[in-house]
């Protein structure tokens, strides 16, 4: 059975754009370890428009499912804009869940 398995490899290029002159971005993403199981947000990292790091995070967030877990790094980040004065953010995001 294995010998009949194969594997495939694919490059992809990623390049992250950046905002307009008046906007940041937040790039976040979340992660369970088991699905439910112990969840954290792996990170997030707020830029501006030359890519310059304002304010990067990695947050432990208890038990839940990955999709719980990228909407609390998100909400997380967003929160953490918001009291520190960057009202208008980007949000970027990987999951399909979240952009419906």
């Amino acid at each position: 059975m294995i010998e009949k398995c194969k594997q495939e490899v694919r490059v992809t290029s990623v390049i992250w754009k950046s905002p307009s002159f008046t906007r940041y971005k937040l790039n976040t993403d979340g992660s369970a370890l088991h699905n439910p199981g112990k969840i954290g947000g792996e990170g997030g990292i707020l830029r501006n428009k030359h890519g310059d790091m304002i304010y990067a995070f990695a947050i432990p967030l208890g038990q839940g499912t990955n999709n719980q877990a990228k909407v609390q790094a998100d909400s997380y980040g967003l929160h953490w804009c918001i009291q520190h004065g960057y009202n208008n953010i980007i949000l970027e995001v990987d999951s399909e869940l979240l952009t419906r």
